[in-house]
């Protein structure tokens, strides 16, 4: 515990030191990255209050998080950090630092009074005083490197004034425990009996295999809707939680079906799928039974099980309780090991919404251009700089955890290894890349949305852009996206440390960078960036930084004008009207800043003969991957097809090429490309290799 101790606390140390800011922001910064990779919250947002509400009661907030899906506020509350000496949390301690949080929401009105409008706090306390967050729970956490007592195993939540009250403490054995979890994740442990007071979920086994176990169920409708009552979206898999985010979350069909004809439901339910990565079983005089989940997870059925949890809270008057009672719910389990989630959890999802409206943007985490990007990142190496004797890699992260697993269980030094390759602050993650080229494409009001939706638009975006002609991923433009977040990330540090500044630093470095690449857009119209120069010098230079100095002020300006549309400068940016109003916003590129802009045919040029490289090595990939599968491959792929009445004349011609290697005299790369595709063919039509 010690060492991870000191770890961790030379980690704030570094992080304030390098990031230019206090060492509870840094501290707020590791932790909630923390809980955002384990999806306990999302978009945490820091900003520190201290101060007094109604009868001089003391009031402390570090920060939030708000949970549209869930109706949730998350507050967060930070005792002085302990630094190297290790301290307890008490029960009393831990009661009067959740009771300092809540009281920051329940006496908002008074903060208003008593605060200046442009001070941290205000713009949340607006919000919550003026209802511009529908909020149906508010969860304090307080985050610590205290260990918390034995006494605080369980902090049960409450009703308050009519909103539901929850507590939790992330003090510093729990954050070690999700540390040194495979994959970063605080497990969801469900034990129906003890939990739920439930005998169990009647259940057949349909399947076995080395990967998985499947499991047919039949879930009761009040089960169902405790669960998620307690778990709440942490239930929902990544691509399904989002699917609702950008759709809503209640069915109106299922809605009618619940209040109207709840003996119908199975009927006219498709039921959810889930997976788990353990699963507890008993058997009784009936028949087998599920007593218990590890990680369970909901992959497709979303909408169904939100929907009821809808009707029980929502519908009491039209009798939703009595009507839920009489609801079974069809369900399909797989039990999949948390070595194969990675790889399986995704295709379970994507198969299992295949047949609804969950968008191809809704499911791709694990799209081909993620996978592209991430192998270009273990590839390529950042120039060395000053007295380095190596480059480093900027390890992108396709999917949660990854930079942790790369050194799970490995050793000391290994560890050691990797992390001097891959600097742990050279790691960007997928959504951080969205955001990036959000600002890139001149959309900071997207890249304001919050993790979700932004990374929902790029999708969009990349999409078409895959569609046209997917060899745009290539070395200039992975080198192009490192540029971006290393520009993004030095004006954060300018923003962060100007006089000026008092808060909403992600917003205004949104709309400062995007104001400069419009200017350079409108007046410039020849010139483009030169993001050449950033990555080779993997920093920027003064002509930047004077640059976003001088507009950075004038964006905040606009942002938090009063005139503007919304109260809460945060919503604020998240509008279109926002991003209108700030581009008329007048202010000249300085001529240093000018003479490093770059010839846009040049650059051009340069991106198309990228793409054209990119074509001829996947080609020549395309070529060596035929003849290392071999002619006998081949044959089975030939004949496969024919019982499938898969081919057409034309195919036929090019599998006899690839089925006599050795005799053919020389295979070209548009042929054996046009192979590979006849391969993807047969597995569509699912050939087993």
């Amino acid at each position: 515990m010690s060492s991870y101790r000191d770890d961790l606390i030379s980690n704030v140390v570094s992080v304030a030191e390098a990031e230019k800011t206090t060492d509870r922001e840094a501290f707020f910064q590791i932790y909630t990255e923390k809980l955002e990779e384990s999806e306990i919250i999302e978009d945490p947002i820091y900003l520190h209050f201290m101060g007094n509400g109604r009868h001089n009661r003391a009031v402390q907030l570090d920060g939030y998080a708000y949970n549209e899906l869930d109706r949730k506020l998350s507050l967060f509350v930070i005792p002085s950090i302990s630094y190297f000496e290790e301290i307890t949390l008490g029960k009393s301690d831990a009661e009067m630092y959740l009771k300092r949080g809540q009281n920051f929401y329940f006496d908002a009105d008074k903060i208003i009074e008593n605060s200046e409008e442009s001070s941290d706090g205000y713009g949340l306390a607006f919000d919550i005083v003026h209802k511009k967050l529908v909020i149906e729970t508010v969860e304090v956490l307080v985050l610590t490197d205290y260990n918390k007592s034995q006494a605080l195993r369980s902090i049960p939540s409450e009703t308050v004034n009519g909103i539901r009250c929850e507590y939790g403490v992330f003090d510093l054995s729990r954050i070690q425990l999700m540390d040194q979890s495979v994959n970063g994740k605080e497990p969801i442990l469900i034990d129906l009996a003890k939990d739920f007071q439930a005998e169990g979920i009647p259940a057949l086994k349909a399947s076995e295999t080395d990967d998985y176990s499947a499991y047919l169920c039949n879930v009761p409708g009040e089960l169902l809707v405790r669960i998620y009552d307690k778990y709440q979206s942490r239930l929902l898999e990544g691509n399904v939680r989002s699917f609702l985010q950008a759709r809503g979350k209640v069915n109106k069909g299922i809605r009618t079906t619940i209040l109207n004809s709840p003996e119908m439901f199975f009927a006219y339910n498709n039921g959810i799928t889930a997976t788990a990565e353990e699963m507890s079983t008993k058997m009784t005089p009936h028949g087998l039974v599920i007593t218990g989940f590890k990680s369970l997870q909901i992959v497709n059925g979303g909408q169904t099980t939100v929907s009821l949890a809808s009707a029980w809270t929502n519908d009491v008057a039209r009798g939703s309780h009595v009507q839920i009672s009489k609801i079974f719910v069809p369900m399909k389990i797989s039990v999949v090991s948390s070595d194969r989630a990675e790889s399986l959890i995704p295709d379970i999802s994507r198969y299992a919404n295949s047949q609804n409206k969950v968008s191809d943007a809704d499911l791709a985490s694990n799209h081909q251009f993620h996978q592209e990007l991430e192998l270009l990142s273990r590839r390529i190496l950042a120039p060395a700089l000053g007295d380095q004797q190596h480059g480093t890699y900027w390890y992108y992260e396709r999917a949660n955890g990854q930079y942790r697993q790369a050194t799970y269980k490995a050793t000391a030094t290994v560890k050691k290894q990797f992390e001097l390759m891959n600097p742990r602050n050279q790691m960007f993650k997928k959504v951080e890349l969205a955001k990036y080229y959000n600002i890139y494409r001149m959309l900071p009001h997207t890249a304001s949305l919050g993790a979700a939706k932004s990374f929902k638009n790029f999708t969009d975006w990349m999409l078409k852009q895959w569609d046209k002609n997917p060899h745009f991923v290539n070395e200039e433009f992975y080198k192009k996206v490192v540029a971006l977040t290393i520009l993004f990330r030095r004006a954060d540090t300018i923003v962060r440390s100007a006089d000026w500044y008092t808060s909403y630093k992600a917003n205004i470095v949104a709309y400062t960078l995007a104001a400069i690449f419009k200017q350079v857009e409108v007046r410039h119209i020849s010139k483009v960036i030169d993001f050449e120069k950033i990555w080779k010098e993997q920093s920027i230079s003064v002509a930047w930084r004077e640059q976003i100095a001088t507009v950075a002020p004038l964006m905040y300006r606009s942002l938090t004008d009063p005139d503007r549309g919304v109260e809460n400068v945060t919503e604020w940016a998240k509008r279109e009207q926002a991003w209108k109003i700030a581009q008329m916003v007048p202010f000249d590129l300085n001529p240093r800043f000018i003479e490093e802009l770059v010839s846009r045919s040049y650059v051009e040029t340069q991106e198309q003969s990228a793409v054209k490289q990119k074509k001829q090595d996947d080609d020549m990939n395309a070529l060596i991957e035929v003849y290392q599968l071999g002619s006998g491959f081949w044959k089975e792929v030939f004949e496969y097809g024919q019982r499938e009445k898969i081919w057409t004349m034309k195919d036929m011609s090019f599998l006899k090429l690839a089925m006599n290697l050795e005799s053919v005299k020389e295979i070209t790369d548009r042929q054996a490309k046009v192979i590979m595709m006849l391969l993807e063919k047969a597995r569509e039509n699912s050939f087993p290799k």
